[in-house]
């Protein structure tokens, strides 16, 4: 069932297609509630993580559509209503749900992203999500400037976890102190992130509350802020499509 809702939402246009990744998210539940519990207890790995680690990434996939597909009156209280219908599926097939910590976690990860997504899009840039399950390079979306073309690959993070991966880019070499105490200032840092015999620049974007702004169902109560710290990356970006 879940590939064939994944198939007509694909096909679908407007209320039929939010309707089709909602209820798509609700099937995808009861496994990605299983992997999170597996993930959770078993943080060193485990046999079969990779696969786990596939099914909560495909359910955020499905999320982030999920809600970018949703009309704005719909998104007040969509998150409740796939609360109480995930819930509903899961005790139906007798599996665990997500605990109202780990949904919590989740939201607020990806209302990250999509508020980067749909305010760099109210700012005016070309915005495209990439997709979890098929990216390698930890690049949730590719932002691109309509006047010069440039483009900037985001990974969005927290400010503690833009805090610990500059750390890791440090204890790696891959940064110098010196750019980690500018991207700590600066809230971004760009570096070369490799795959087996590929590498794309990244641009590890810290969303920090008291620089962007806070953000109420999705969306950033005001865009600009984010609108002047691109068009100040932009600057220091050389990467043309």
């Amino acid at each position: 069932m879940i590939e064939e809702y994944k198939h007509r939402s694909e096909l679908a246009n407007g209320n039929d297609k939010a309707v089709l990744l909602e209820k798509l998210l609700v099937l995808q539940a009861p496994r990605a509630a299983l992997a999170q519990a597996e993930m959770d207890a078993h943080r060193r790995g485990y046999h079969n993580r990779e696969a786990r680690l596939y099914e909560l990434i495909d359910f955020n996939d499905t999320f982030v559509s999920a809600v970018l597909a949703q009309s704005r009156e719909r998104l007040d209280d969509f998150v409740e209503r796939v609360h109480a219908a995930m819930s509903k599926f899961c005790a139906s097939q007798k599996t665990i749900m997500f605990s109202d910590e780990q949904l919590e976690a989740i939201v607020k990860g990806l209302s990250r992203e999509i508020a980067m997504y749909l305010g760099a899009r109210q700012e005016g840039f070309g915005v495209s999500m990439t997709s979890r399950a098929e990216d390698a390079f930890g690049i949730d979306m590719v932002v691109t400037d309509p006047d010069t073309h440039k483009f900037l690959n985001i990974d969005c993070k927290t400010p503690s976890a833009f805090r610990y991966r500059l750390d890791e880019l440090e204890k790696e070499g891959r940064i110098t102190t010196e750019q980690l105490l500018k991207a700590d200032q600066d809230d971004f840092i760009t570096v070369m992130n490799r795959q087996n015999n590929g590498s794309v620049p990244v641009t590890i974007l810290c969303v920090r509350p008291e620089r962007l702004g806070d953000i109420v169902n999705f969306r950033f109560v005001d865009t600009r802020p984010l609108g002047v710290l691109l068009h100040y990356i932009f600057t220091q970006a050389s990467s043309r499509r």
